[in-house]
C-alpha cells in the first residue's frame, strides 16, 4: 500500500508539472533586510521592513550581531527624498520584532519630481532606484448590481494620459449597520429580577464600520483595443450582509504601473499563489529595485512602488438588502443568570410560550455583540466624508 501511494504521489506531481524550488541553504545569508514599500505622492505612504534569516544555523556577520544586541529599533531610519534635495522622514508605527512599519507623510510632496526611498538599518544604508511618477488612471464609474445572493461591485477605468497598459487597484469599505436587538430589559444583580425598560435602549444599536482592504488587483490591459477596462469585477458580498443595513460606501483607488513593476508584482503574486504553471519564476529570479549603497554585495529583498493615486468614493443605499433571521438567543434557567450576566450576556426578549417556560427559561439572552454595535466591531464616530443622502 505504501509503495502504491508513493507511486500515485509521484504521478500526480508529474501530471501537474510541479517543479520544487530547492534553495541553496548552505549559502543562505543571515540578517537580510526585506522591504515592502508603497510611496504614493499626494497621499500617506507606508513602508514595511522585515528581517530574514536562514532556517539552518549559521554564523551571523558582525553587523547583524551588533544590530540584534544594541537596541535595534532605535537604529532604523527610513525616509523618502526627491531629486531636488527634499526629504520626508518616516515615523515608526506600533511594530513587532526588530524593524516593523513606518508611515511617511508625502501628501504635500511635489508631483513634478523624482523620488527614492532611503533606509539606514543593520549597520548599512539602502536605497531604491530613482522613480518617475506616471499620472494615475481615470476612474470613470463604480457600479453596483445584484443577483439573488450577492451584491457585485465593478469599475470602469481609462488608462489616462500616461497609460502603460498596466494598473493596480485596491479599495476601502465603510458602512452603517445595526445589531440584532436593542436592550429592552434591565437586570437587578442583587435579586436577579428582570424588568422591562420604559422604552428600548437604542444607544448602541447603530454603528459605522470601516475596513482597509489589503488586496491589490493587478490589471493588464496592454493587449486590449481600448486604453482601459470596463466592468472590472472588484468585489462581492452577500445580500444578507450587514453592509446592506442602511448605507454602504466603497472607495476605489487606482495607480499606473510601469511594465517592469507590473512584471515584478505579477511574478510575486504567482509565487505566493502556488506557482502552478511552467513559467512561474523561482523566488531567487525576481529582482527588486533596492540595493545596499554602503555594501553592494549585501543582499536586500523587496520592492518599492512609486505612484500617484486616483480615487473615487461612491455610496449605496439598502436597496439590495435581503432580510435574514437575527442571531438565535439562549433561553436559560434563572439559576444560570449570574454566570451569563458576568460574561456580558443580557436578556433581549421574553419567551412568549409560558408552557415551555420551565424548560427553556423565561427570557432569551444574547452576547454583547447582539445588542452593542461597538462590541460587534463598529464605532459610533461618524466618518467625516459620510453621505447620509438616500
Amino acid at each position: 500500500m505504501r509503495k502504491l501511494l508513493s507511486f500515485l504521489a509521484l504521478s500526480l506531481c508529474a501530471a501537474a508539472c510541479i517543479y520544487p524550488y530547492t534553495p541553496d541553504l548552505e549559502e543562505a545569508p543571515e540578517g537580510v533586510l526585506s522591504v515592502d514599500g508603497s510611496i504614493c505622492i499626494g497621499e500617506t505612504s507606508t513602508v514595511y521592513l522585515g528581517l530574514l534569516s536562514s532556517l539552518w544555523p549559521s554564523e551571523p556577520d558582525d553587523n547583524f550581531h551588533t544590530y540584534l544586541s544594541d537596541s535595534p529599533t532605535q537604529e532604523v531610519r527610513v525616509w523618502v527624498e526627491d531629486d531636488q534635495g527634499g526629504q520626508y522622514p518616516g515615523v515608526s508605527d506600533i511594530f513587532g520584532s526588530y524593524l516593523g512599519s513606518f508611515t511617511i507623510d508625502t501628501r504635500n510632496a511635489p508631483a513634478d519630481r523624482n523620488y527614492r526611498l532611503c533606509i539606514n538599518a543593520l549597520g548599512a544604508t539602502y536605497t531604491s532606484d530613482w522613480s518617475d511618477l506616471a499620472e494615475p488612471p481615470v476612474i470613470k464609474e463604480v457600479q453596483f448590481d445584484a443577483d439573488d445572493y450577492l451584491v457585485n461591485v465593478s469599475v470602469n477605468l481609462d488608462g489616462g494620459v500616461d497609460g502603460t497598459g498596466y494598473m493596480i487597484l485596491n479599495y476601502d469599505e465603510a458602512w452603517e449597520f445595526h445589531v440584532d436587538y436593542p436592550l429592552a430589559y434591565e437586570v437587578d444583580p442583587l435579586t436577579w429580577k428582570i424588568m422591562p425598560l420604559e422604552s428600548p435602549d437604542y444607544s448602541r444599536f447603530w454603528c459605522w464600520k470601516s475596513i482597509r482592504n489589503n488586496t491589490n488587483f493587478l490589471v493588464d490591459y496592454s493587449a486590449m483595443a481600448e486604453a482601459g477596462v470596463s466592468g472590472y469585477p472588484l468585489l462581492s458580498f452577500p445580500r444578507t450582509d450587514n453592509r446592506n443595513h442602511r448605507r454602504y460606501c466603497v472607495n476605489v483607488k487606482a495607480r499606473t504601473l510601469s511594465p517592469k513593476t507590473y512584471r515584478f508584482l505579477k511574478n510575486l503574486q504567482d509565487i505566493s499563489s502556488g506557482g502552478d504553471n511552467l513559467f512561474t519564476p523561482e523566488p531567487g529570479e525576481i529582482a527588486g529595485n533596492l540595493h545596499c549603497e554602503s555594501d553592494p554585495d549585501r543582499m536586500v529583498l523587496g520592492y518599492v512602488l512609486f505612484s500617484k493615486m486616483a480615487s473615487k468614493r461612491v455610496f449605496l443605499d439598502s436597496r439590495y438588502l435581503k432580510y435574514s433571521e437575527p442571531t438565535p438567543l439562549i433561553y436559560i434557567m434563572e439559576e444560570k443568570y449570574p454566570d451569563y450576566y458576568a460574561r456580558g450576556y443580557r436578556p433581549l426578549n421574553q419567551n412568549m410560550d409560558p408552557a415551555n417556560g420551565a424548560i427553556r427559561g423565561p427570557y432569551g439572552w444574547g452576547a454583547k455583540r447582539c445588542y452593542d454595535c461597538v462590541a460587534a466591531g463598529g464605532t459610533q464616530r461618524k466618518p467625516s466624508y459620510w453621505d447620509d443622502a438616500e
